[in-house]
């Protein structure tokens, strides 16, 4: 039960990161040739390695919590 906690609040935690860094890269300017741009905006401000990190702390997350789910009791 404690992996499945544990797993939850990591990929919460990282779907809430990518999220906010989405939401704040929006907050400026986010039309480029009337193409939208937040990927360009994020990268310019080079966050991509962070939405990066974010993103497998959350896969590593969902994965800790399944592995959790499945784990025989002893």
């Amino acid at each position: 039960m404690k992996k499945v906690i544990l797993g939850a609040v990591m990929f919460l935690t990282g779907v809430l990161s990518v999220a906010f860094i989405f939401t704040g890269s929006m907050a400026n300017e986010w039309t480029v040739n009337g193409q939208f741009s937040s990927l360009w905006n994020i990268s310019q401000y080079g966050l991509m390695p962070a939405v990066y990190v974010f993103i497998g702390i959350a896969v590593i997350g969902l994965s800790i919590a399944i592995w959790g789910m499945f784990e025989k009791k002893v």
